[in-house]
């Protein structure tokens, strides 16, 4: 397992931290929003979750539930995350371009990064965070890594967060096969 920025071009999983751009604390950005419809922070259930989703959301909010150390930073137990079907979309639409376009980057090819994604779903976020992963053929083996990753295991962590959505993409043709992209945000 490696944790940097640079593509690692091994059939092993993949994890890729960017742990100072992974939690972006920035308020003030313009939302789709307007205030009509039910408050950002109410469950967004519409969407469905598949099994593989609900497992994820499972151990994540049960790693949440424990005090853990995520690199040299000490993170209490907080509360659990619900799901986001805006955010759910975004990571979809990652894992899906990551798969087809044979990447495993937090940056698009188009140039577009998390702040740019979650913004298209009109989701009005005054934190976002994003956890990325390629190669693991569970959901239980990914979160197990981002665990083990300081800059991932933050993001899971951090109380910040309300909420959560994620989504897998496969490509046989691809170098990982599998590719794995969860948000994680807190709307106004």
């Amino acid at each position: 397992m490696k944790n940097s920025a640079a593509k690692i071009t091994s059939k092993r999983p993949a994890y890729w931290a960017l742990s100072s751009a992974m939690t972006l604390m920035l308020v003030g950005i313009t939302s789709a929003w307007a205030g009509d419809g039910p408050t950002p922070n109410a469950p967004d259930k519409e969407c469905g979750l598949s099994t593989q989703q609900q497992e994820m959301l499972a151990l994540v909010n049960e790693a949440r539930s424990q005090a853990r150390q995520c690199g040299d930073q000490q993170f209490a137990a907080t509360e659990p995350l619900t799901w986001n079907c805006k955010l759910a979309r975004a990571s979809q639409l990652h894992a899906e371009d990551m798969a087809e376009n044979d990447y495993v980057s937090h940056t698009s090819p188009d140039g577009s990064g998390i702040e740019q994604r979650i913004n298209n779903q009109g989701y009005p976020w005054q934190a976002v965070g994003e956890n990325i992963a390629a190669g693991q053929l569970s959901a239980a083996a990914v979160v197990e890594g981002w665990l083990e990753s300081p800059g991932h295991c933050s993001n899971i962590m951090n109380a910040t967060f309300t909420e959560i959505g994620m989504a897998s993409a496969q490509n046989a043709d691809s170098q990982f096969t599998t590719y794995w992209a969860q948000a994680l945000g807190n709307a106004r």
